[in-house]
């Protein structure tokens, strides 16, 4: 703030000396002069605006104070707040309420479905199968591998391109062992656990047909090497004379030189004599192959429960109970932010009269301060000019040669406009803020009360759309 000039300053100014003696030698102001002069209006209008100024700034800082010293608001928006929470709320689990329905749905058939299948097939315990196949896909995916590598090694020394030339055929032959033999294998052992007679006569049928298709299938795989190189079986034009009746039959079977030709002519090998395979790479090619059908049923059969359908209806329970249960605890996520923000939001809007009443005391003691700052200063600056004009008028008389005018001989007075004092009753008694408090913290409470309310009801609603009875022994319509 603009500190008060004092009258020497205002002297210094306006040099209020020098053009006093030099208007009284020229005899200024005239004796008749009914007012002040120009120069005396010059100083006087300058205090006039040091006082305006300080006085908009008080005023300015009062209409700040005065709005601090206002009685607390009685929280108004906390209702609208706690209602609106709710209807979000309420709002959130309708439009989940058709998802959550037919998840519930789904979930409760899946389980009418396998208590039905337990009671139809006699099934008393869970069902066994792993929580994950990855492991058992991994480890079918190793076998195909290993039996890839292994036939591609055999395969290769009977083909012009060596081992890369034998993966092509290793890749198709470890497919059908493991994949398909195998599958085949392990679905025909699960039917062999049913409590039919028939399915369990059928399934050993099916798993003695398997194993029988996978040794003939490896010993034509077999029979295929030994009739990839050009000189197996022999051309029969190159037969010596004496050539033994097996090696005839054997020559028989030669379609031509080209790899093309392989697999005719191992057909042929293969009906001509199913075990006469021609060397141990041959043997090991045979027993590889079986190994790994076998391997594969296995790892196919541990994939699921033993009983043929049980596994597939408890995954089938099992995924739709999670689906419902995620969409349920994101819908219950949901209401929590929802109630917490609710929360927060009122409690963020609420005002205590009494901490409002201790900001009202310490916003009148600024102001009562500014108040009392502001009228000193104008009786200050009234004296300052004051006394700058007595020095000028004084200063003019004794160069004057006649009569001085008759205004001079009152004394000069600021007519300013001084603002009340502020008033202690502005601000509420000790008692009405502690009254006011109590009902404000009253109302605070009943507010987060609806909102809990709310909330348990709504928990309670998405608790009853997915409830499910596990022991329901009917499929659900």
């Amino acid at each position: 703030m603009t500190p008060t000039p004092t009258a020497a300053s205002l002297v210094e100014r306006f040099k209020l000396k020098e053009r006093g003696r030099d208007r009284g030698r020229d005899g200024h102001p005239t004796s008749t002069q009914p007012t002040l002069d120009n120069v005396e209006m010059e100083v006087v209008d300058h205090c006039n605006d040091l006082y305006a100024t300080r006085r908009n700034e008080y005023h300015r800082d009062r209409a700040a104070l005065e709005e601090r010293m206002s009685p607390a608001p009685a929280n108004r928006d906390a209702k609208s707040l706690a209602e609106q929470g709710c209807k979000a709320m309420r709002d959130a689990v309708a439009e989940e309420r058709q998802d959550l329905t037919g998840l519930a749905r789904d979930a409760q058939h899946a389980i009418g479905e396998l208590n039905r299948f337990r009671l139809d097939e006699n099934r008393g315990a869970d069902a066994d199968f792993p929580e994950s196949r990855f492991w058992y896909l991994g480890v079918l995916l190793g076998l195909v591998v290993i039996e890839t590598m292994l036939n591609g090694v055999f395969f290769g020394t009977n083909v012009a391109g060596g081992l890369v030339g034998g993966m092509t055929y290793a890749v198709l032959i470890s497919i059908v062992n493991v994949m398909v033999l195998g599958f085949l294998a392990a679905a025909a052992v699960r039917q062999a656990h049913h409590r039919d007679p028939r399915r369990r006569v059928a399934g050993l049928v099916v798993l003695v047909t398997v194993a029988g298709v996978a040794l003939f299938w490896n010993l034509f795989v077999a029979h295929y090497r030994e009739a990839l190189p050009p000189e197996y079986p022999p051309d029969p034009a190159t037969l010596a004379f004496d050539a033994s009746d097996s090696e005839r039959e054997i020559a028989a079977c030669w379609r031509g030189p080209d790899e093309a030709d392989a697999d005719q002519e191992a057909l042929c090998l293969f009906a001509a004599n199913p075990l006469g395979l021609g060397g141990f790479y041959s043997y090991m090619l045979l027993l590889i192959g079986v190994a790994m059908c076998a391997f594969g049923a296995m790892d196919w059969f541990r994939m699921d429960d033993p009983y043929p359908g049980y596994g597939r209806r408890e995954r089938h329970r099992r995924k739709t109970e999670e689906m419902l249960s995620e969409d349920r605890r994101e819908l219950l996520g949901d209401l929590n932010g929802i109630h917490d923000e609710a929360v927060e939001k009122l409690r963020a809007g609420f005002r205590d009269p009494v901490e409002a009443r201790r900001l009202a005391l310490s916003a009148f003691q600024k102001l009562h301060a500014g108040h009392t700052d502001l009228r000193s200063f104008a009786d200050d600056l009234e004296t300052s000019c004051r006394g700058a004009l007595d020095i000028y008028r004084t200063e003019n008389r004794e160069a004057r040669s006649t009569d001085p005018p008759p205004v001079w001989e009152q004394r000069w007075e600021a007519d300013w406009s001084r603002p009340e004092a502020p008033r202690t009753s502005d601000v509420m008694s000790e008692e009405e803020a502690e009254e006011r408090s109590r009902e404000a913290h009253a109302a605070l409470r009943e507010r987060e009360r609806q909102l809990g309310d709310c909330h348990r009801e709504c928990q309670a609603l998405v608790n009853e759309l997915t409830k499910l009875d596990h022991h329901d022994k009917a499929v659900p319509s």
